[in-house]
Parts: C-alpha cells; structure tokens; sequence
C-alpha cells in the first residue's frame, strides 16, 4: 500500500491530487474520523475513475471499503471491495492491489460470519503476496488467517498460520506485527483452555506493546494477561495487571476500551466474593458502554449486573436488567447471551410466581441453547470436512510424488541400457506409451476422489439436517416438557392456568411424535436408499380414504373439511408404503396451515400418462405467490401452525419428496401468494388396468 501511496518522480498533477485525497482521508480514518473522510474517498474515486488511473481507482474502492467495515455497513463494504477486486483482475499489473483489497474483503466476510468466503479471499491474497515477495504483507495475512480459524475454533490451522507469522515477523524485525501475533497466538491457547501457554505469549508480547503508542493495544494485552492469571487462579496478580489496564485506558480517555476492561475486572471481584466493589464497576461499565456501539459487551455486561443483583438480593433491579440484556441480545442474535438472561428471568419470575412467563422465558433460553449447539456442531463437521479434503489433496500429491519418482527412476534404468539410436527410439516409445497409461490411470484415481468427495458432502449436509432437527427441534418439545413439570413441582396452578398449559402440552408433544416418526422414515430411507422400490397396480382412491379416516380426529380439532373427488378408477403403478406416507405428510401439513372453517380437498386428473393427485388447501398459502414448479423443500420459510401449532421442522417435505421420487413420481406446489391457499400435487405414473396384471400374472 505504501509503494501505491509513494508519489513517483514524473506523476502529473491530477494523479498527485488522488494520491493526496487518499492519504488525507486515510489519516482521518486513523484519528476514528470517519464521517469527515468519507467524502474525501468518494471524491479520489471520482477524480481517479475520470482520469482512467487504476491503481487509485482500486485503493480509493478499498479504503471506502475499510471505512464501511468499521462503520459497520458491511453490505456497503462488500459492494465496494467487489467493484475494486474486479477492477484489478481486469488491470495488468496489479496483483499487489488485488491482494490488499481480497484481504480486505475477507476481514468483511469474517466480522459477517461468513467463514468460507472469508478464507478465499484471505488464501488467495496470501497466495498473491507470497507470489510478489511481499513478505511483511504476507505475514500480516497469516496472521489475519489466523485470527479467522481461531475464531472458528479450528485450533490447529490457527496455529499452523499464526506461527509462520510469527518467524516472518520477527525475522522483518516488525515489533508491532510481532506483538499481535504473539497475542493471537496467547488467544488460540486461551480459546483451547491451556491458560499456561496462553499466559507465557500474552507476557511475551506485553514488552513489545509497551514500545507502541497505541493504548488501546496496551490495555487489550495488559487484560489479556489478567485474564489468564485469573483462569490459573493467580488473582492477586491478575488484579494488578486488571488495574493497571484500567489506569492505561482512563488515561487515554478511551471510554469504550474502559468499559470492556471494567466488565472483565468485576468478574474478577465478583470471583473474589467484593460484591458490592463488583457491582459498582459493573455500573460504571455499563455507563461507559451505554454510547459506545459495542451492543454485545453491552449486553453481556447487563446480564453478569442481573446475576450480581439476584445475588445480592434485588429481584426487581435483577428483573430490569436482565430483560434489557435480553433485547439487546436479541438484536444482535448473540445466543450466549440469549441463554443466560432466559434462564435468570425464568428463575426470577419463578421465585415471584409467574411461572406463565417463567416458561416463555426458559424456552427461549432452551432455544437458545439448542441454536449454540447445532452451531457448533455444524462449526465441527465443516472443519472435518476440511481435513478430509485436505488429507485427500496431501495423498494425491503423495501419490503423484512417488509416480513421478518411479518414473524417474525406470527412465534412468532405460537409459543406462541404451546401445544404439534404434533402442533409444524404442524406450522413448515405450516411456511416451507408459506415460500416457498413467495419465489415464490419474485421470481414474481423480474422478474417484472427486467422487468420494462429493459423498461425503452430501454425507455431510445429511449429518447437518440430523443435527439440526435433533439438537433443536426434537430437544425443544421435551424442554418445554421439562420446564412444564419443573411448574407443577411448585405451588398449585389455578384450574384455568392448568388446563392452558396442559393444552399447549399436548400440541407441542402431537407435534414432536410426528416429527419423530418422520425422522425414523427418513432415516429408513437413507439405509435402504440402494434398495429398489416395490411398485404395484394402486387404487389411489382406496388410499386417499384410508388416509382421510387416519386423520379426520386432526381435522375436526382443527375445524377443517376433509374432502375428495376420486371415482375409484384411477390405478397408479407405484410403491403402496411411499404413497401413503407422502398423502398423510401432505394433509396433515394442509390441516396445520387452514384456519378453523377452512377446506382440504383432494383431486386426481390424469396428463401425459400420469396421475395427478392434488391436495389443495384455502389456507395461509405461501409468503410469496409461487407458480406450479417442482417442490424444493428448502426453499419453503419454516413457519408456526394455525392456532399455535408448532413451527414447521420441512423434513415432511424432504420425506415426501424423496419417496415420491423413488417411487417413479415427482412433487409439486402451487400458491397464488397469501390468504390464497396451497396446492401440493403428487405425479405418479399410469398402470394397466387389472384385467392385464390378471392374464400377466396367470
């Protein structure tokens, strides 16, 4: 950046004024001035873009980029850092540029949780800067790589990035580059729970931070090695460290950097049993974070003040805190926080016999829960899938190695034997021919592994699914279960109050046993997926009133019609099993999303040699209008039930969507848009009439 920056001997003056706006803005970005640079940025574009100068063009598109990121508009950061990641693929010469505005794009991509993204961009500029020689920059990205696997807890990538930058750091004799590794590195074993090794890089680091002039940076290290004596519980040493980061802070005015530090330090005293000392820092955390943007730390901040408050004895103050950390939570979707202030306003509305609210609440924190688990395990089966991928790409250049080695070494033999040029000409025939087996031998082994890898992530996306449905969907019903039991352990319930709850009891447990026998159907399905179906000569007819007559008790609960128009003549050849589970997933989904009064009706019409059986609601119909299409059961929005039925898990769906198509058939939908109904049509193939499956089988 410094070489883009750096005025050349001959630059003409209008280039010069980009350069000058640029690094006129770049400086009031670093003063935290960002409403003052941003016009100053849209102007160098402007001027660079009329002018056709590219290397401006592309850094004014990157530091607009970077000052979104800080603002915290990241859609706007993404839209600019595109154009620029564009524009230098399109400009000769600018792959030192392209590096800088990817590994830009890719702090976005991390601060947006989007892990994947982030790790193409940052990788692709590594491998850009590695290309340039730029060794300082290529460090620096390391290190960037490193903090992003770490923060996904895929500890031994981080470490394998991080420790590189260290040596590079050092060996550019960058203190400043080499103190941040050094403190990411302390993070990774902190985040890994070996607080030890965490402490020995934070102490490390702290010499070469107090070097810097960034205060910031001096009270984030100074915390962080409070942080880990604590953990060790060393806590007279981490109270000094603790205040020293606060004199640091305080003396510099950073208002939002004090208030981090005293919400880490009351923690300390609340551990130490000075609970009114942890009290009144916490009040002045929260006051200094009240402006400071950092809603998380806000947030956390609250919930750790309603704990100290419940412990101190003041429900109503715990109460208020508690429910403000909870919308600020919500806001943010920061479901750690979410879980703990959930189960503090359970407890709370408990003890005051509210226990209506106290379930809401527990569900929610339940819910929470369930969201941070299926998290990380989901977090879990991307990093295996990764070593899969990575450990097929280390046996394939193994093998690719040792090929090559072979050959080598086969030549070398040829050649020694060779006595004449008729010979020669041989050997070379026979190398050429052998080459070109094992070019066709690699070509074999390379769809392989591209097919084993497609597998396993299919295989991958199914153990997702799994998770996903178990961790929170099945788990959530038994929670409230739980939660409702834990009621009826307290005082008695008004008859009322009772016979309310025992009501949405027994919705949400209707809901989960469904669920479950489509789990268990599903997974049937995926074990016997090799098995062939068992097709036959079906009176639909038959089945569609068999199906009617299971579910006519839902439906009239649910004051919904259950009606048909079949003649009984219409036969399809397909599976028996497969069509009865798609017909009963399709009315039950249709009774869930009718409103009392409402219609399900079921129809048959025969087209192109099929049969399609349509099972139409005047429901809710779909959020958006949809045309007749093949069903895609992940693109449909998972949505509550009429009359406070459960959320919709769409493994029905998926279910009735995979047997349909093992069976020969096919699933559509329909919906003019909402309050317009819902039409779910099952195709399935024509048979013959009896009279001919008569004399075949005779």
């Amino acid at each position: 950046m410094a070489g883009l920056l750096a005025a050349g001997p001959a630059a003409p003056a209008d280039t010069a004024q980009v350069r000058a706006l640029l690094h006129q803005a770049q400086g009031l970005l670093r003063a935290g001035r960002n409403e003052a640079a941003h016009p100053l940025l849209v102007q160098a574009h402007a001027l660079a873009h009329g002018l056709h100068f590219a290397p401006g063009e592309i850094e004014s598109l990157r530091v607009l980029g970077k000052a979104e990121l800080v603002h915290g508009s990241f859609a706007e950061a993404r839209a600019y850092l595109n154009q620029g990641v564009d524009l230098a693929r399109r400009t000769p010469g600018q792959g030192h540029a392209l590096a800088n505005v990817l590994l830009t794009l890719g702090q976005v991509a991390n601060e947006q949780d989007d892990y994947p993204g982030a790790l193409r961009a940052c990788e692709e500029a590594l491998r850009l800067y590695h290309a340039h020689g730029a060794l300082r920059d290529e460090a620096r990205t390391r290190n960037g790589l490193g903090i992003i696997y770490s923060s996904r807890g895929d500890f031994p990538r981080a470490l394998a990035m991080l420790l590189p930058a260290l040596r590079q750091s050092q060996q550019l004799q960058d203190s400043a580059l080499q103190a941040n590794c050094l403190s990411n590195l302390g993070a990774v074993y902190f985040r890994h729970n070996e607080f030890r090794k965490a402490q020995q890089y934070f102490e490390q680091a702290l010499p070469l931070v107090r070097r810097s002039p960034e205060t910031s940076t001096l009270a984030d290290c100074l915390t962080n090695v409070a942080a880990s004596h604590q953990q060790l519980g060393e806590l007279t040493e981490a109270e000094t460290f603790y205040k020293e980061a606060i004199a640091v802070s305080e003396q510099a005015g950073e208002r939002a950097q004090l208030g981090v530090v005293l919400s880490d330090y009351a923690q300390l005293q609340t551990e130490q049993k000075r609970l009114p000392a942890a009290q009144a820092t916490l009040e002045r955390a929260r006051a200094l974070l009240e402006n400071s943007g950092d809603t998380g730390t806000l947030a956390a901040t609250l919930v750790a003040l309603g704990q100290l408050h419940q412990k101190l004895g003041h429900p109503a103050e715990a109460e208020a805190q508690a429910r403000r950390a909870l919308a600020l939570a919500t806001s943010i979707r920061d479901w750690s926080v979410l879980e703990t202030a959930g189960q503090l306003l359970a407890g709370l509305l408990k003890q005051r016999g509210d226990y209506r609210q106290a379930l809401t609440f527990a569900e929610q924190a339940y819910a929470a829960h369930d969201t941070l688990f299926t998290q990380s395990k989901a977090e879990e089966m991307g990093r295996l899938q990764g070593d899969f991928q990575l450990s097929q790409e280390r046996a394939r250049a193994q093998a690719l190695a040792r090929t090559g080695e072979a050959q080598q070494q086969r030549l070398q033999a040829q050649q020694r034997q060779l006595w004449g040029l008729g010979l020669g000409f041989a050997v070379v025939a026979a190398a050429g021919l052998a080459l070109w087996r094992l070019n066709r031998l690699l070509g074999h082994k390379n769809q392989q592994i591209e097919r084993q890898s497609a597998e396993l992530t299919k295989l991958n996306a199914t153990k997702d699914r799994l998770f996903s449905i178990i961790g929170h969907d099945l788990r959530g019903p038994l929670h409230s279960l739980h939660a409702f039991v834990e009621l009826l352990d307290g005082p008695p319930l008004p008859p009322a109050r009772l016979s309310q709850y025992t009501q949405r009891l027994t919705r949400t447990l209707d809901h989960t046993l469904a669920l479950l026998e489509n789990l268990l159907n599903w997974a049937a399905l995926q074990m016997r997926a090799s098995a062939p179906p068992r097709p036959e000569n079906l009176a639909l007819a038959g089945l569609v009133e068999e199906n009617i007559g299971l579910l006519t008790a839902a439906a009239d609960a649910a004051q919904v019609a259950l009606t048909h128009h079949l003649t009984g003549d219409e036969r399809a050849w397909a599976d028996p099993a497969a069509v009865r589970l798609v017909l009963r997933n399709l009315l039950a989904n249709a009774i869930k999303f009718t409103p009392a009064g409402g219609t399900v009706s079921i129809s048959a019409t025969q087209e192109a040699g099929c049969w399609q059986l349509a099972v139409a609601d005047n429901g809710r119909g779909l959020p958006t209008p949809t045309p007749h299409q093949p069903l895609r059961p992940d693109a449909l929005e998972r949505r509550a039930g009429e009359a406070g039925q459960a959320r919709s898990t769409g493994l029905g769906l998926l279910l009735s969507r995979d047997m349909a198509t093992r069976t020969g058939g096919q699933l559509w939908v329909a919906s003019a848009g909402p309050g317009q109904g819902t039409t779910f049509t099952l195709r399935l193939p024509v048979a013959e009439q009896p009279a001919a499956y008569a004399r075949l089988d005779g």
